[in-house]
């Protein structure tokens, strides 16, 4: 009995699985750089530009990747067969997963970042300026009706009395 899923490979069966992952990083990373070299001349409306340290790193990720799997690739023996698992990382050896689905496990992961970050108690300006990603930077809805930019940038009244002021009473 075989306990967990085991896949049995030929060891040349491996090196092409291999060489093909390898191909595929390979192009995630020449994507990554040509995504660091357009210019906002090149931007459509739909694709903004994206920081230059996060192309980077994504492209110096998956040039690791393809050195890791070369590296693998080149201690197969493909005269063997080898029994994997999934402690193997054998998941790398499986197709590409469609662009859709990618994106479906990318906005999943970034919604439960959003709903940790809701969930915890955020300063008031932090709360603000995620908030003057999404509103208009004229007015801000608070507590106490319609604020100005600066009057929100000011923080909350210590004074919730009607008197205007922001400062606190007098002891």
């Amino acid at each position: 009995m075989i306990n967990g899923l085991k896949l049995t490979i030929t060891g040349e069966e491996l090196r092409s699985l291999l060489d093909r992952r390898i191909d595929s990083h390979r192009r995630s990373a020449d994507h990554w750089k040509r995504e660091q070299e357009r210019t906002p001349d090149q931007q459509p409306e739909d694709e903004p530009l994206l920081p230059d340290h996060i192309c980077t790193n994504e492209a110096e990720r998956y040039e690791w990747r393809a050195e890791v799997i070369e590296f693998i690739r080149d201690h197969i023996d493909v005269s063997e067969t080898y029994r994997l698992g999934e402690e193997d990382s054998f998941g790398e050896l499986l197709p590409d997963k469609p662009g859709w689905l990618e994106q479906d496990e990318y906005e999943e992961r970034t919604s439960q970042g959003l709903r940790a970050m809701k969930s915890l108690r955020i300063p008031w300006l932090v709360q603000y300026l995620f908030g003057a990603l999404r509103a208009p930077r004229t007015a801000m809805r608070g507590t106490t009706g319609t604020k100005s930019h600066n009057e929100a940038l000011s923080g909350p009244r210590s004074d919730s009395s009607s008197n205007g002021s922001r400062r606190p009473p007098a002891n």
